[in-house]
């Protein structure tokens, strides 16, 4: 019996506990549906904003920032360790997140998914911990996922357990603020202002939930209702958006608003730069705002070009703009290697002058669309002379040899083969020297051995004489430049204007430049790593096996590779491949990336140096101005010919080496048309679009001046400027003016007077206190301004009777409160007039 009547209450608690909790569910939280649905409209928005970015497949990306809400809003609600509560959250979410993983991998089960995913995740960590690079996405689409995950969690944990309105904004804020940051201008502008709209309406809902229950505590009558509370914020919420989205685009080139901007999102650009360095995406044809043109370039799959124009260039040829150069080939991508930034070079023009031949001048002018922060590369093309901006250059550091001439035979062979030629002759020599006089080798010995642009750094000598030493060759003049960067920042919108020095030389002058390569161009720029595929080797003998000429070589593989099939859809090399060799031989088809680092490869495999370039090709011909055509912004009779070309998509491209003549570029990418040589190439020529779009001269309108299009991409056409200038300053003036009419106007009702007397006494350090009532309050006040003492018992009076009594308000009521605000109103002003000028803003009650 004892048994069954313990069943009989259990079955009724748990009955109970249902139905409380079925009861619970349905009535919602405290804080009301409308609240929690506000706030998951805020999450949604967030991740929406990081969905459209698009960057990697991300499998169930609103359903876990929805999960994340809902648990959230629950363990909230649970009064126990919030730390505990919290961990378990973020371990769930965790888990949920790798779950949706397993959608993106094969496996015969579920269990071998979970293994496939946790070995990519585990090889990733091991590759990133060795330094290496690696293309795998799952990574990246993980991280993203969690995030999701985060955003709808700690937002709701932080609202409905703290009623922390800032713990609910700033995860999702951050969201949002770094895909504005590194999206292209207007990508994520729609999903901005509906985000500001439902956030204003958050906080509105926030601060009637705490005045409800202040005004609860304290027995307080509610005025305005809050159901007028939520529409007022709407109007006001909607106000702001308009107004600010009818703002011209061209306010971002203001100095001081520029300057804030950089300021704010100079954080946000940094970490989404070591995150990047991290998952190393490639700086190349991508579909952002920012590529990064970071030290390390991979192969990853397929990409998706963008619309939207990032520079606006104006040159008097079709000009490659350079971002940063790569020197190290590994079987993933391209990195660069050691490096040293210095001060830009002065004399630069007669350095080049004197090592190159043939050189011509290149002005260009860039407007960048998007914000650089300081240090970050600005785009020029060929060697750089001067520029408008504060610049330095990041250049190659020499490389150093540590040389030990003891060992076997085998050793000392192995020690020579990783030496360039001249050193390694130089190693021979030293080694013969000292067997043949039997004498110790000296350091003067060493000395007179090494070519002359190489240098003893250190050595280490024995009674045996010198066995070990260090050697580095001479930085080369000029510089070897791998990247120019901005020393301060520079804002969305601005231009900025460089002189660059670009090789002029014909087909047979290159031919003729012969292959007395400098030792520094050897050092670096013939490197193939051990594990390169044979058969790559194999293809660059046999497309140059029978030729001598180094240029003859590259045009060969150039035209070689422009017979392949160029597609953005191409996977990432699986696993280990070789992406070189995996472009070649597999898919045999790619874009601009493939095709600039297989040539690069098969000319290093050929013998002659060469490098990778990132940056941005000539663009889209949009309009052609002649000398003192009066359309071009700052055209004056005696400007040449100008060309202004529009930029959308990052490039890639190789460079040769030739002495006497520098870099010289090649275009392997068959959808770009080939370089131009010789001084044919400073005449204006249809360049085609970044890597997809084409341009089409003479449709428009481009033959009369009065039907030219508006090249300002990225602006408003003037009149469209001024009637949003117009707009938004009708709209402000328009918040302005309801904002005067609420707090100044007329007013009838006894608490809206009331309230208006403190937020106006407010300003003088009269406010409201607590452990007031509003009789002594009243009476303090008074006693402050005596002048207003009887118009302000006129409001108290009546507010404490319509309050704290039920009293209806009479007409009589509403006509003496309309008598008596504006002599309150005047007066309060006034005083606190008087008290800024006395004591400055903060003046607080006496406490006598």
């Amino acid at each position: 019996m004892l048994a069954l009547s313990r069943l009989k209450k259990g079955m009724l608690w748990a009955i109970g506990f249902s139905y409380r909790f079925l009861w619970r569910v349905l009535k919602g939280p405290s804080e009301g549906w409308v609240t929690t649905t506000l706030l998951l409209l805020s999450v949604i928005l967030a991740v929406w904003s990081l969905g459209s970015a698009k960057w990697v497949p991300t499998p169930g990306l609103y359903l876990l920032a929805l999960w994340g809400v809902i648990l959230g809003l629950v363990l909230a609600k649970i009064r126990f360790n919030g730390w505990l509560l919290a961990m378990g959250g973020i371990l769930i979410g965790a888990y949920l997140s790798f779950y949706q993983l397993t959608s993106l991998v094969d496996g015969a089960t579920g269990l071998d998914r979970h293994a496939e995913v946790g070995n990519r995740l585990f090889t990733w960590v091991q590759v990133v911990a060795s330094g290496e690079v690696s293309s795998d996405t799952l990574p990246f689409s993980l991280s993203l996922l969690f995030c999701s995950w985060l955003a709808g969690f700690i937002c709701c944990w932080w609202f409905f357990r703290r009623h922390n309105i800032w713990g609910a904004v700033i995860p999702s804020g951050l969201v949002i603020l770094l895909n504005l940051t590194i999206l292209e201008p207007g990508a994520q502008r729609f999903i901005l202002y509906l985000y500001l709209c439902v956030i204003c309406l958050l906080m509105a809902r926030l601060f009637v939930l705490e005045r409800e229950h202040d005004w609860d505590t304290r027995s307080v009558g509610r005025l305005p209702p809050p159901s007028r509370i939520l529409p007022n914020a709407l109007t006001f919420a909607l106000a702001v958006v308009i107004t600010t989205s009818l703002l011209p685009a061209s306010l971002g080139e203001v100095g001081p608003v520029a300057a804030v901007w950089d300021r704010i999102s100079s954080p946000v650009m940094a970490i989404g730069r070591d995150f990047a360095d991290v998952f190393r995406k490639v700086p190349g044809e991508e579909p952002v705002d920012r590529p990064s043109f970071g030290d390390t370039s991979v192969f990853v799959g397929n990409i998706t070009l963008r619309n939207e124009a990032v520079l606006i260039v104006e040159s008097d040829v079709p000009t490659y703009l350079c971002a940063r150069t790569y020197d190290v080939y590994t079987h993933k991508g391209w990195e660069t290697g050691d490096t040293q930034v210095m001060p830009a070079e002065p004399s630069t023009a007669e350095a080049l002058n004197e090592e190159f031949q043939k050189l011509g001048q290149d002005e260009v002018t860039v407007r960048v669309l998007f914000s650089l922060t300081a240090g970050e590369p600005v785009y020029v093309g060929g060697y750089t002379v001067d520029m408008s901006i504060d610049y330095e250059l990041e250049v190659a550091q020499p490389i150093g040899y540590r040389i030990s001439l003891v060992g076997s035979e085998t050793e000392l062979a192995a020690e020579a083969e990783k030496l360039p030629t001249d050193l390694h002759a130089v190693f021979w020599r030293l080694l013969e020297l000292r067997s043949a006089s039997g004498d110790t080798l000296t350091e003067e010995d060493i000395r007179l051995a090494l070519p002359e642009d190489v240098d003893l750094v250190s050595w280490e000598s024995t009674t045996e004489g010198v066995e070990e030493f260090t050697v580095e060759r001479h930085s080369p003049v000029p510089a070897d430049i791998v990247s120019v960067r901005a020393v301060s920042p520079f804002s969305a919108g601005k231009s900025y204007s460089a002189t660059a020095s670009v090789s002029t030389a014909t087909e047979s002058d290159l031919c003729s430049a012969g292959t007395e390569y400098p030792g520094w161009v050897l050092d670096r720029y013939l490197q193939l790593p051990g594990t390169m595929p044979s058969r790559v080797i194999e293809l660059a003998q046999e497309l140059t096996g029978d030729i001598e000429v180094p240029y003859e070589k590259a045009m060969a593989i150039c035209t070689y590779l422009r017979t392949l099939n160029y597609t953005l859809d191409i996977g990432a090399p699986p696993g280990s491949t070789d992406g070189v060799d995996y472009f070649l031989f597999d898919m045999k088809k790619g874009y601009c990336t493939h095709f600039a680092s297989a040539m690069t490869v098969l000319l290093r495999a050929s013998g002659v140096p060469s490098r990778m370039v990132a940056g941005y090709g000539p663009g889209e011909l949009m309009d052609q101005y002649g000398s003192g055509d009066a359309t071009r912004p700052g055209a004056d009779a005696e400007q040449d010919l100008q060309d202004t070309f529009i930029v959308r998509n990052g490039h890639s491209w190789s460079e040769a080496f030739f002495p006497g003549y520098g870099w010289i570029q090649f275009e392997p990418t068959p959808i770009h048309p080939p370089i131009a040589r010789g001084e044919s190439g400073f005449l204006p020529q249809d360049a085609g679009g970044a890597d997809g779009s084409t341009v089409t001269p003479g449709d428009d309108g481009a033959g009369d001046p009065a039907t030219k299009p508006d090249t300002s991409v990225g602006g408003i056409h003037l009149n469209l400027r001024l009637l949003g200038v117009l707009l938004g300053l009708a709209s402000f003036g328009a918040i302005i003016w309801v904002g005067w009419r609420r707090l100044f106007g007329q007013v009838s009702e006894p608490r809206a007077a009331y309230a208006r007397v403190g937020y106006l006494a407010a300003l003088s350090g009269l406010g409201p206190r607590e452990n007031l009532t509003p009789r002594e309050y009243g009476r303090k006040l008074a006693a402050a301004v005596p002048d207003m003492a009887a118009a302000l018992d006129q409001i108290v009076h009546t507010y404490v009777r319509v309050s704290y009594s039920k009293h209806d308000v009479s007409r009589e009521d509403r006509s003496k409160l309309a008598e008596a605000w504006p002599q309150v109103r005047k007066h309060l002003l006034r005083h606190a007039l008087y008290s800024v000028l006395r004591f400055g803003f903060g003046t607080r009650w006496s406490e006598s």
